[in-house]
């Protein structure tokens, strides 16, 4: 499929912290690939209609009903006027896309496996109830080769790998740092699901470490950033200065929790972290677990971290990595697209 429209059934709002939905989507129209594109936000108490870029116009539903009553279904009803006239229904939210199927014009692009993460039980029969009718009924594709495997145990089915990418680098002047050097730093979400904060912690402590940095939107609670004594908290940044933030660090980090959730994971930090050429420190999850040979980068468990973080900062680089872009990634997804039925 070329040159229609496309429906995108977002988890997430479009914003400035770009996350694989909206870099997908830029390049997609960038390129060509095609005409127009909706990006549907989860729906809110105020709805909202905008345009981000030429030929993609971002809608954020009124929300009448929490989802346990019925929310879902009602969204879905409302909906149906626009996903009639696109040609592909974009599915990245399933228990909304499980009531927004349109047979052979559906594709379900699974990101990270959330029935693996921390949740209420009753979301999680829900979500898997989603996935089950998505995936007997929708095209699906998948980030990482860990939900490839997964999709293929739980389903028997092979779905397609599309990984994630970066943009292309143009960092500005580093960010200036507060704080005695040396400065290490984690760019990503702040979540209890992701980060051992216990480690963080524990780098904080380390001899020889100046400052701990985390960069990014925030999900901890009050008791969990007690946790963190001495690290410094910078909040989210908008996609273009990433590169600027990559850049002031000394050492960059991933001090992921190793879990079911995280391994499902083919983070985006891992391509703009390597595209940076600064020297990397993580834990064997989140996409990491692959890169253990890439000049530069230290793979390590919780209790060799603080020494490997110790080795990195005598390895300062730079190094040279050769990186995949989102303007590929566009392309592979569009090849997706292009397997679809023609519309009728």
């Amino acid at each position: 499929m070329r040159n229609g429209s496309v429906t995108l059934l977002s988890l997430e709002p479009w914003d400035e912290v770009r996350r694989r939905n909206q870099h997908l989507a830029a390049e997609l129209l960038r390129q060509g690939l095609v005409d127009r594109l909706t990006f549907v936000e989860p729906a809110a108490f105020g709805r909202g209609r905008r345009e981000v870029i030429e030929g993609i116009t971002v809608l954020r539903p009124r929300l009448l009903l929490p989802r346990r009553v019925g929310g879902l279904r009602l969204g879905a009803w409302r909906l149906r006027r626009l996903l009639r006239d696109s040609d592909v229904v974009w599915v990245n939210d399933a228990p909304l896309g499980a009531h927004c199927i349109r047979p052979g014009r559906t594709v379900y692009d699974v990101t990270d496996d959330w029935r693996a993460a921390s949740q209420p039980a009753r979301l999680r029969r829900r979500l898997v109830r989603a996935e089950d009718r998505l995936t007997a009924r929708a095209r699906v594709v998948v980030c990482s080769g860990v939900l490839a495997q997964r999709w293929a145990q739980r389903y028997g089915v092979t779905p397609v790998i599309v990984r994630n990418g970066t943009p292309p680098q143009l960092p500005g002047p580093p960010v200036r740092l507060p704080g005695p050097g040396p400065h290490v730093g984690y760019v990503g979400t702040l979540h209890t699901d992701r980060l051992d904060l216990a480690l963080v912690a524990a780098l904080a402590g380390a001899p020889g470490i100046g400052t701990v940095h985390l960069v990014g939107p925030s999900s901890l609670t009050p008791a969990e950033v007690d946790q963190l004594p001495g690290v410094v908290r910078h909040g989210a940044v908008a996609a273009e200065a990433v590169p600027s933030w990559l850049g002031a660090f000394d050492v960059l980090l991933c001090p992921h929790r190793i879990t079911e959730f995280t391994l499902s994971l083919d983070a985006i930090k891992a391509y703009e972290y390597l595209a940076s050429g600064r020297p990397v420190v993580a834990t064997p999850t989140s996409g990491f677990q692959d890169l253990g040979e890439t000049p530069g980068v230290w793979v390590t468990g919780a209790a060799e971290f603080c020494a490997a973080v110790a080795t990195a900062l005598r390895s300062p680089g730079p190094f040279h990595r050769t990186v995949p872009e989102w303007s590929e990634r566009a392309r592979e997804f569009a090849a997706v697209l292009g397997e679809l039925p023609d519309p009728t």
